[in-house]
């Protein structure tokens, strides 16, 4: 038993890393097999098809990502625990932040590929969980009067994207020192706030 989760771990770690390099679409069930030291037949027996393979990694990381979200303020980040809105977002972005530095592959993988294609209902909840708690958080900060008027989904995707455009940067070698981190947040909190 222990060796079949070995098995499949080495599986999910060789998927991760080889999605990322040549993107889910790219990516040849053989390479996958060498790159995680097993036959394809045995990635086969753990999971029944490429698509569940990818649901398996991108589930797993997806959920890794909304622990680190939301890990100083409350399991799923309703309510914030009490914060002030703008204490609540720094809490989230510096969430992103530690997320992206400590797994740029599966933040690579999770953010800048495309995954409509292959998605499972379970994978897209979690996703629309995801979100769901940044239109929450924006919905708060209107309430207070924090945060402009204006569509919440559109709020967090404009603020979302730039996060994601600092990832990529950050992963390029630009943008990483304390003080660019800062600015960041300051000007997407800009961004958002009345």
């Amino acid at each position: 038993m222990a060796e079949q989760q070995a098995t499949r771990e080495a599986v999910l770690d060789a998927a991760l890393a080889v999605f990322t390099e040549h993107t889910y679409d790219g990516t040849a069930m053989s390479v996958l097999a060498t790159r995680a030291g097993v036959a394809v037949g045995t990635i086969y027996r753990h999971f029944p098809s490429k698509e569940a393979l990818g649901n398996a990694v991108y589930r797993q990381w997806k959920a890794r990502l909304a622990a680190d979200l939301f890990a100083d303020h409350g399991a799923d980040g309703a309510g914030g625990a009490g914060l002030p809105v703008r204490e609540e977002f720094g809490l989230v972005w510096r969430g992103m932040l530690r997320f992206a530095a400590e797994f740029p592959d599966a933040f690579a993988f999770l953010e800048l590929q495309q995954h409509a294609g292959y998605l499972d209902a379970e994978s897209v909840a979690l996703t629309e969980r995801i979100d769901r708690a940044g239109a929450e958080l924006i919905i708060r900060g209107q309430r207070s009067g924090e945060i402009r008027a204006g569509d919440p989904e559109v709020l967090v995707a404009l603020a979302y994207g730039a996060f994601v455009g600092l990832a990529a940067a950050r992963r390029g070698g630009g943008a990483t020192g304390a003080g660019d981190l800062a600015l960041a947040e300051e000007a997407v909190w800009d961004l958002l706030s009345r």
